[in-house]
C-alpha cells in the first residue's frame, strides 16, 4: 500500500499559523454574516443552542467533504501541507471563530489567534496546565485563561501544543491514505472528521461560554 509521508513539524506549525491568519483576516467578515444570518433564521433561541447548532453543521460539512473542495484562498498556502489537512484546519477555525462571535468575541475584542491555537489542541492545554499545578485545567475557559496563563506559562504550553498540531496532522494523513481503500476509506474518512471537528467545538463552546 506504501508509505505516508508527513509534512515537517516546522511545515506543519507554519501551516497552521498561515490558515489561523487567513481566518481572522479574510473570512471573519463572512464568518459574521454567517452566524448572524442563522441567528435570524433562528430568533429566540440562546446562545448555547445557537453554537450547537454551528457546530453540528460544521461537524458534517467536515466529515462530507474533507478537503477536496472550498480551498479559496489557501491554494496558495507556501507549505508542503495535504489539502485535506488544510481544509479540515478552516473549517474548524472558522467553526471555532463563529462560536467566539456567539458569544459576543471578535477579532478587535479578542486575542482571536492565541483563543485558536488552545481550542484546535483541546486536551493538550488541559494536559499541560496540570503539570504546573493549574487547578484552571480542569475547565479552560476564557476567564480561567486570561486568570491564570502568564507569558511564561504560553511559551511551556505552546511547546504541548505545538505537538498536538503535528499528532492531529499525522493521524489526518494516516486516515487520508485510507481513503484511498475501498469500501473502508468513505466511513472512516467522514468518521475521523467529522469526530474531530465535532471535539474541537464542544471545546470551543466550553471556552467561550465561560
Amino acid at each position: 500500500m506504501g508509505t505516508v509521508k508527513l509534512p515537517s513539524n516546522e511545515d506543519l506549525q507554519n501551516g497552521l499559523d498561515y490558515i489561523l491568519d487567513f481566518v481572522i483576516s479574510t473570512d471573519h467578515v463572512k464568518i459574521e454574516a454567517y452566524v448572524d444570518k442563522l441567528a435570524e433564521q433562528n430568533k429566540g433561541i440562546s446562545c448555547d443552542e445557537l453554537a450547537k447548532k454551528i457546530l453540528h453543521r460544521k461537524s458534517i460539512k467536515n466529515g462530507l467533504i474533507g478537503a477536496i473542495t472550498g480551498l479559496g484562498g489557501l491554494l496558495t498556502l507556501p507549505v508542503s501541507i495535504p489539502a485535506d489537512l488544510i481544509c479540515s484546519w478552516r473549517i474548524q477555525a472558522s467553526m471555532a471563530f463563529s462560536i467566539a462571535y456567539v458569544y459576543g468575541h471578535t477579532k478587535d475584542t479578542t486575542d482571536l489567534k492565541t483563543d485558536l491555537y488552545l481550542i484546535l489542541a483541546g486536551d493538550s492545554v488541559k494536559e499541560a496546565l496540570k503539570r504546573f499545578g493549574i487547578e484552571a485545567s480542569k475547565a479552560i475557559t476564557k476567564k480561567a485563561v486570561e486568570k491564570y496563563i502568564t507569558r511564561d506559562i504560553m511559551i511551556k504550553i505552546w511547546k504541548v501544543v505545538g505537538q498536538k498540531i503535528i499528532t492531529k496532522a499525522g493521524e489526518k494523513s494516516l486516515t487520508s491514505f485510507m481513503k484511498m481503500v475501498p469500501l473502508i476509506g468513505a466511513p472512516v474518512g467522514f468518521t475521523f472528521d467529522w469526530a474531530s471537528t465535532q471535539a474541537v467545538g464542544k471545546f470551543a463552546i466550553g471556552y467561550y461560554r465561560g
